[in-house]
């Protein structure tokens, strides 16, 4: 898997959309942190706003990274010298986790250093402020481990697409879901949601341990699934 792992990150740094994305996530911060302060609004929990946006075009650009393997005919191209499906689709799902996690990180580095030259870290709750990266670090990882197993299992070049598509309805039900919330069944499926707890960061995440909880299930759920469909894919 290191040989297919080292040729997947090779790959990401020819890719102009993943490089784009890695420099977009530093810009985005420096952008938000500026703009808040002249507005005279900014605030430590706001950065995680573009969080959700941030998430919406990386699961294109993690889509179409995987697509390409199809397209290119790549995947059987592995296959043919010898490498085990578990193994491609792992290497692809670590690929997904730092095209998605990179510029995520990034953002959140730039966004912290201008936070401490604008407002200073007086009014910053830091045991919270962990927390909540904690839970967008964990979101962005099932929403990639959901967007590999699309990717993987569409097989065409509307696996870049689709999990974008999907990415907008999740949305949707994040927002009904809060505007719903005495509904207890759909408080839990919220709860479960990686972009709706996205959308709850912009103060202290009142269920951190839990929220992490549900992405790692997520994350676990679609990597094994994904694989077992994998393994039994025909690619003739």
């Amino acid at each position: 898997m290191n040989k297919l792992l080292k040729v997947n990150i090779n790959l990401m740094k020819y890719r102009s959309d993943v490089k784009k994305s890695i420099v977009l996530g530093s810009i985005l911060g420096v952008v938000e942190a500026v703009s808040c302060h002249m507005k005279g609004t900014l605030a430590w929990f706001d950065m995680f706003e573009m969080s959700v946006l941030m998430v919406m075009f990386l699961s294109a650009v993690g889509g179409l990274f995987i697509s390409r393997d199809y397209t290119h005919n790549t995947i059987r191209n592995k296959l043919t010298v010898g490498h085990k499906r578990n193994d491609i689709y792992l290497a692809n799902q670590i690929t997904e986790i730092l095209i998605f996690c990179l510029p995520l990180i990034l953002y959140l580095i730039t966004s912290v250093i201008c936070n401490i030259c604008f407002i200073g870290t007086k009014d910053l709750n830091l045991s919270a402020f962990l927390k909540n990266i904690a839970v967008c670090l964990f979101a962005n990882i099932a929403i990639s481990a959901v967007t590999t197993f699309i990717a993987m299992t569409v097989k065409s070049s509307a696996g870049g697409v689709l999990p974008i598509i999907l990415m907008y309805p999740l949305l949707f039900f994040s927002v009904m879901a809060q505007e719903f919330h005495d509904i207890k069944w759909l408080k839990i499926i919220n709860d479960i949601n990686p972009l709706s707890q996205l959308t709850v960061l912009m103060g202290p995440d009142k269920s951190p341990w839990l929220h992490i909880f549900y992405s790692i299930l997520i994350s676990v759920i679609f990597i094994l699934l994904g694989m077992s469909v994998f393994r039994k894919t025909d690619l003739k």
